[in-house]
């Protein structure tokens, strides 16, 4: 069975890119959607209170240990742009 990604709206894109630049102290213009989550440096505690950012902007349920089921900034985007859809 293929699975097919919803592709990232590019606000959410856009809000991780601020949140892991600021978290690891990188500038945003390094990190695009193709990156590896655990090559840019975020931490555990990081990427635990990224994902509270996101359920407080977006205004959606986000289970911490999300972000830890995806590889790429891109496809942690593409998670967040779905369930914002399913809304």
């Amino acid at each position: 069975m293929t699975r097919t990604l919803t592709p990232p709206a590019p606000e959410v894109v856009d809000f991780l890119t601020a949140g892991i630049a600021r978290f690891t102290k990188q500038d945003p213009a390094a990190i695009r959607p193709d990156s590896v989550l655990v090559d840019l440096g975020l931490q555990s505690i990081d990427a635990v209170l990224l994902s509270g950012e996101v359920e407080d902007h977006f205004r959606i349920e986000l289970d911490p240990a999300t972000i830890f089921s995806h590889e790429t900034v891109g496809s942690f985007a593409s998670d967040i742009t779905k369930r914002l859809g399913a809304r």
